[in-house]
């Protein structure tokens, strides 16, 4: 039977206190493709009878890695304690709650902070931190505007260059790497696939939910889009006229107007069409034949395809991009809740791609 191995890890006093742990559960990402990123919390139930909790060195801020078969999957500070003690102290626990580098940039505020470099704004966040190197960013993105002084948290301004941009951040070893738009094809790479059985190449998935058409998150044909001291764009598809406006508002950091019509035309018209699905999907390891490729989409790998019939209907597959992670790890299993953004969201026309755009399937002109 399968299992993945997990272990628990205080980074900053050198300590593994896995056998302390009775189990734990983290979260990272977000649900759809519209969704800010609100940063991913762990909460930690451990052993307490003896004082482990303290033999540990955990306290507030400390760094703790949650490794998944040897590679970060989540690392996360230390946010606060909860002691359950029992009158002799037998059977006596403790929950430590954990905060992300999401949580972190969401409290500390900047003030008139200018950025210099239009095309790497993460990177130079990342280094503005106070735990510096958790943000990451691969390729340029369009030009993001950063002249203007920014009063506010730095995950506000994160996610104000995700609006801007249209890509997305991947969690890879544990690090929040942001991906350009233009480049996330790059990151497709064949061989991970979700299935209904479970293969020695393929995750078998327990549970599976189709999501078409939620107003204003799963769907929408029409955005108001401000860019910072410009005036606000808006774009609607035509799918508006048939069916009445779904429309959002969206702040971005777009340098032109222009530039700033295309964002809006982009959310109009990719997130449109009423038949474009999401997924929820349920996984454990002690279902699986193989463990290598759950334990990629946990540590490293955020596309894969999904295969699934719908009743009634034939076999169908396509590119899905994991947008959030729900884990729950236990002595005896770990359950695992993917939530699944069709790759559609993300196309771009890229002539004779089979997954990026085809000439006439897609309606995306960027």
């Amino acid at each position: 039977m399968a299992k993945l191995t997990w272990v628990l890890y205080n980074s900053d006093a050198s300590i593994d206190f896995t056998s302390s742990v009775k189990y734990f559960t983290y979260n990272q990402g977000r649900r759809s493709v519209l969704d800010n990123y609100g940063g991913g919390t762990a909460t930690i139930t451990m052993k307490n009878d003896a004082g482990q909790v303290a033999g540990a060195f955990i306290s507030y801020r400390q760094k703790i890695l949650i490794k998944c078969e040897g590679t970060n999957a989540f690392i996360g500070w230390v946010q606060g304690i909860d002691y359950n003690d029992t009158p002799t102290g037998a059977a006596s626990t403790a929950t430590i709650t954990l905060g992300d580098a999401w949580v972190l940039a969401a409290q500390q505020i900047a003030t008139s902070q200018v950025l210099t470099n239009n095309t790497f704004p993460v990177t130079e966040i990342a280094a503005l931190q106070f735990y510096t190197g958790q943000f990451s960013q691969d390729y340029a993105s369009s030009s993001i505007r950063g002249s203007l002084g920014y009063a506010g948290d730095y995950a506000t301004r994160l996610n104000q260059i995700v609006s801007s941009d249209r890509g997305r951040f991947l969690t890879i070893a544990g690090i929040h790497t942001y991906v350009p738009f233009k480049s996330l094809n790059n990151y497709l790479i064949s061989g991970y696939e979700f299935a209904r059985t479970p293969t020695a190449s393929k995750i078998g998935y327990q549970s599976l939910d189709r999501v078409k058409a939620i107003g204003n998150q799963t769907y929408v044909n029409s955005a108001q889009v401000t860019p910072e001291s410009l005036a606000t764009q808006t774009a609607t598809s035509l799918q508006a006229g048939v069916v009445g406006q779904s429309t959002i508002t969206v702040a971005t950091l777009n340098t032109t107007a222009t530039d700033g019509m295309n964002t809006a035309t982009w959310i109009a018209n990719s997130m449109a069409d009423p038949d474009q699905q999401s997924f929820a999907i349920t996984c454990s390891d002690i279902a699986q034949i193989g463990l290598g490729n759950i334990e990629a989409m946990l540590t490293l790998e955020s596309f894969a395809q999904i295969s699934y019939t719908p009743p009634g209907g034939i076999s169908t597959s396509e590119w899905v991009s994991v947008e959030g992670v729900t884990v729950r790890g236990f002595i005896d299993r770990t359950e695992v809740d993917f939530n699944l953004a069709s790759f559609t969201y993300y196309r771009a026309f890229i002539l004779n791609d089979t997954v990026m755009g085809v000439l006439d399937s897609s309606r995306l002109g960027y």
